[in-house]
């Protein structure tokens, strides 16, 4: 009796742009009901090879892609990538938010009427329920609009939508870096469906920063470093995240405990008081120059509205702000005028709301300082060129050529520029929001390193991010966020005293929704969108 083929095959995959070779020789195989792993650092060749598989870019001569043991010919089309049943679900998910849940699964392959070629709407409908209770999936109602679901429910909308054209069983599901903006509430249904998924005999792929995760959910791990497989395939259970993260950078990484060399200067503290908005009421915080400050909790608590309601990018409908003798009324404000004060927003989306994808990496780091450093009749290069080239060495951003497209760099390399853009200007409060999602492990650790370096210089830093390693890495206090308010405090935080108290005694009974939900919840829990 032979064992079935490996559902998906890499042999000899190679891709050149040039004379810079992305992809070497690429060999991997993911068999039926596996989850595989794929990890590597910014521009280690990951992209690259999801866009092969993709069919955005075609792949050198001589490698192979085989699915189910046939040949897939390349460039790879659309329909031949359906046919064979591999669907890629990528980090933004490609949902329409005002769109229902069944027309989303519907989007690319429309069930149209026999002669008007109109959609049957009713067969969309009866197609979407059989794929969420095929993934076990009673809770979502195919006809809400996905705008109204919360993260984790999009994303197993987004899997519902990858299995439309797949037959139980059969078929590759292809994350790239699918989880990464998912609550750590919400990560066990999307884990749940994805088992259900391979438990079926199906298989996937699953590409993540999060090594944590990695070893969590998948089976086995390929390694890219450089373009070329590290010491192929590894059976997950058996290697640690330290060996992984080894193999990835080529060095050993050793695990980052957060030290105080001085205790925060004895000027007066930043003073934010009455921060209201829409997810949070009455906050009140100090914070002290040369200290960061660490705000969490879980999904909806509100913690992640404070960045932008602290910096100007959202009006609060109150709240303050006192840097040294002058206090900022934050319901008027504009961010200009919170630039103007020192204080600094590293957001969460950096394509979207941090950098200027198609302008230079060197006009990006510099453009906040153009108009106080420039004169009316020129921008001056001097000051320019010595800023950029101090972010470059710095933050070590690769390949250190200023006049790049920003966009054209790697995730964690842009996240280093957009960093560096605002530490380049000394600003008094520096605000981060998921300072570190989806990099490496490498960039990691130097966007860790060089916050930890502003606050030695005196800067007023706080960290909102949802990943218990990073705020016991770098701040010397946690707030705990709970339904709009802080709820604890945390001094010298560890990563099981943030997750501790972040999950701490959050059942409904001790902690009532004051907005409740009048549907049922079948998961027994809050809805994690915030009301």
């Amino acid at each position: 009796m032979t064992s079935a083929p490996p559902r998906l095959e890499l042999a000899g995959l190679s891709k050149s742009f040039g004379t810079v070779r992305a992809l070497r020789d690429v060999g991997l195989t993911v068999g039926p009901g596996e989850i595989h792993g794929l990890v590597g650092q910014n521009g280690s060749g990951k992209s690259t090879l999801i866009k092969i598989l993709a069919g955005y870019h075609p792949p050198d001569r001589g490698g192979r892609i085989l699915v189910d043991g046939r040949d897939l010919a390349t460039p790879i089309r659309l329909r031949d990538l359906r046919t064979a049943g591999i669907a890629i679900v990528h980090q933004d998910f490609g949902l329409v938010q005002d769109k229902s849940v069944a027309e989303n699964i519907a989007v690319g392959s429309f069930i149209t009427t026999r002669w008007t070629r109109r959609v049957d709407w009713r067969a969309e409908a009866r197609r979407a329920a059989e794929i969420l209770d095929r993934l076990d999936v009673t809770w979502i109602d195919p006809a809400r609009p996905v705008g109204a679901l919360g993260p984790a429910d999009r994303s197993i909308v987004a899997i519902a939508r990858a299995l439309r054209a797949q037959r139980p069983g059969e078929g590759l599901i292809v994350l790239d870096e699918s989880t990464r903006a998912l609550p750590k509430d919400g990560l066990e249904d999307f884990y749940r469906v994805l088992r259900s998924v391979v438990g079926q005999g199906g298989a996937a792929l699953m590409v993540s920063h999060n090594l944590e995760e990695i070893r969590e959910v998948t089976d086995r791990v390929t390694v890219l470093r450089d373009g070329a497989v590290v010491d192929g395939t590894l059976e997950t259970a058996a290697t640690s995240e330290q060996d992984i993260a080894r193999r990835m950078l080529g060095r050993v990484v050793e695990q980052r405990v957060h030290t105080r060399d001085q205790a925060p200067g004895p000027a007066a503290p930043i003073a934010v008081r009455g921060l209201t908005g829409r997810a949070v009421d009455e906050v009140t915080m100090d914070i002290r120059p040369g200290e960061v400050l660490g705000l969490t909790g879980v999904a909806g608590a509100g913690w992640d509205e404070v960045p932008y309601l602290l910096t100007g990018a959202r009006r609060p409908s109150r709240g303050s702000v006192t840097i040294g003798a002058a206090t900022l009324d934050l319901a008027r404000a504009r961010s200009a005028d919170c630039i103007a004060a020192g204080i600094a927003l590293l957001p969460e989306h950096r394509i979207d709301d941090g950098l200027a994808l198609t302008m230079p990496v060197g006009e990006n780091i510099t453009l906040p300082r153009v108009r106080r450093q420039g004169r009316p009749w020129t921008i001056g290069r001097g000051w320019q060129r010595s800023e950029i080239e101090a972010v470059l060495e710095s933050l070590d951003v690769r390949p250190r050529r200023a006049e790049m497209p920003v966009g054209q760099l790697s995730g964690g390399n842009q996240q280093k520029v957009m960093l560096g853009k605002w530490l380049a200007g000394s600003p008094e409060l520096l605000v981060l929001h998921e300072p570190t999602q989806a990099v490496d492990v490498g960039a990691r650790e130097d966007i860790l390193r060089a916050i930890s370096e502003a606050a030695r210089r005196g800067v007023a830093v706080v960290v909102a991010s949802i990943q218990p390693s990073d705020l016991a890495a770098v701040c010397d206090r946690v707030l705990i966020f709970r339904e709009g308010r802080v709820d604890g405090e945390i001094t010298a935080p560890t990563e099981n005293a943030v997750v501790e108290a972040v999950y701490a005694d959050t059942s409904p009974s001790a902690h009532p929704d004051p907005h409740p939900d009048p549907r049922p919840d079948p998961h027994g829990k809050a809805d994690p969108c915030p009301r």
